[in-house]
């Protein structure tokens, strides 16, 4: 399963989020906004500067979208 770390107000991850639901991926949601240790672990582990930030099996896949974030 996917992990997407987002953040209020981005319109990358609102776009992010539009295409995981077109595609039917399952996912799990964290916002970096509301949940201090999710933005921790994007920045630490990550190496994340930007959202949406897309994972899977532990490995980062995506960092922003399209350029963007």
């Amino acid at each position: 399963m996917l992990e997407l770390y987002v953040k209020d107000g981005c319109p990358y991850c609102e776009k992010q989020l539009e295409v995981l639901k077109k595609k039917g991926a399952q996912y799990k949601l964290y916002n970096v906004s509301s949940d201090s240790e999710a933005l921790d672990k994007v920045r630490r582990e990550y190496k994340a500067d930007k959202v949406p930030v897309v994972v899977e099996d532990g490995e980062v896949k995506e960092i922003g979208f399209g350029g963007g974030g």
